[in-house]
């Protein structure tokens, strides 16, 4: 969405129907009218006659953008007669001190429609480019939600093909790397559509509710039925989209490899994952658990190598920074910490 510009506001753009147009442009113009008199007023009280027209362009101009050439036209009859009769050297007559005052009146008034027209030229234009422009943003809109829609198909095909894959091969360990890949799809999947719904229309989206998404949906996919628990800390920041989308990738691929290796046979435990910033020093994204941790046959297959290991050093470097791992006395903490200070 946009935000209106003042060069674009209509007041009888959302007129009720039931209220006659023309009364109330009458109406509009005779306010702009009664602001310039008022105005003329004050100036008077210091400098009695001076420049008797001189009010009359900016009203005019006032009321054309706003409320259209009708009521335009009923501030320059209104302010300019009043100035004439008024104001004029003989107050409270049409009559000229000098007959040639008279053709500077017919300027002056020449002047006025002038600037009447050019106003009621340009607000015409202003409309048309904000009706050009919010049918663009409409189609723009239409284009982004059948985008999103065919992104989700090809993501739940994508994640049947493999799966229907797996169920037809016979080998234990490519049935394995089938189940991971559809995992993996399965929560691209999920990242893509909670960074979409969530910050559509911008280019930086909050870090906290975007964690808290993803991890509510890790653990009801990977541990609804055990006493494993997913605890977040997080700054409450907001951060380029990109790096967004890195960062949930990052924590996806943590918390199932912890899932499938830190908390074997039931265990219980807590994954915690934490994201801070400090002025002047690296943001530091840590996913740690206090599982099992490491050993020999399980670091290759966890992230010690292969597919995964792969993917969080692409992704870390998309976001910028770079993974470090700490085998703990008790669980691992892998970290992404920045690269380079902005």
């Amino acid at each position: 969405m946009y935000r209106q510009r003042l060069g674009e506001l209509d007041f009888f753009e959302d007129l009720p129907s039931r209220w006659p147009r023309f009364p109330v442009q009458i109406a509009f113009g005779v306010a702009c009218f009664a602001v310039a008199w008022l105005t003329r007023e004050f100036i008077d009280l210091f400098s009695n006659g001076a420049g008797p027209f001189s009010i009359i362009y900016p009203a005019i101009m006032i009321s054309t953008l706003y409320g259209r050439w009708q009521a335009g036209l009923v501030t320059f009859a209104l302010a300019f007669l009043h100035a004439w009769y008024f104001v004029l050297p003989f107050e409270n007559s049409f009559a000229f001190e000098n007959p040639q005052d008279l053709a500077r009146t017919i300027v002056n008034g020449s002047a006025a429609l002038v600037i009447l027209f050019f106003a009621e030229v340009f607000r015409a234009a202003v409309r048309f480019a904000a009706a050009e422009r919010d049918a663009e943003l409409h189609n723009r809109e239409l284009l982004m939600i059948e985008l999103e829609h065919r992104t989700k198909n090809n993501f739940a095909m994508v994640s049947s093909l493999l799966s229907m894959q797996q169920r037809r091969s016979d080998s234990e360990d490519v049935k394995q790397a089938l189940s991971s890949a559809a995992a993996r799809v399965q929560s691209f999947a999920a990242i893509h559509e909670t960074i979409y719904t969530s910050s559509r229309y911008s280019d930086k989206l909050s870090l906290r509710p975007y964690l808290e998404a993803l991890l509510a949906h890790l653990q009801s996919g990977l541990f609804a039925t055990r006493p494993v628990r997913i605890d977040l800390a997080c700054d409450p920041v907001e951060i380029p989209r990109d790096r967004a989308v890195a960062f949930g990738l990052i924590v996806n691929e943590l918390v199932t490899n912890a899932a499938r290796h830190a908390f074997p046979a039931g265990q219980a435990g807590v994954i915690t994952v934490s994201y801070h910033e400090q002025p002047n020093a690296p943001w530091v994204l840590a996913i740690c658990d206090d599982g099992c941790g490491y050993d020999d046959a399980s670091e290759a297959a966890a992230a010690g190598s292969g597919l995964g290991k792969t993917l969080m050093t692409s992704f870390a470097t998309t976001a910028g920074g770079e993974i470090k791992v700490d085998h703990l006395e008790v669980g691992t903490c892998v970290r992404v910490v920045e690269t380079e200070l902005d």
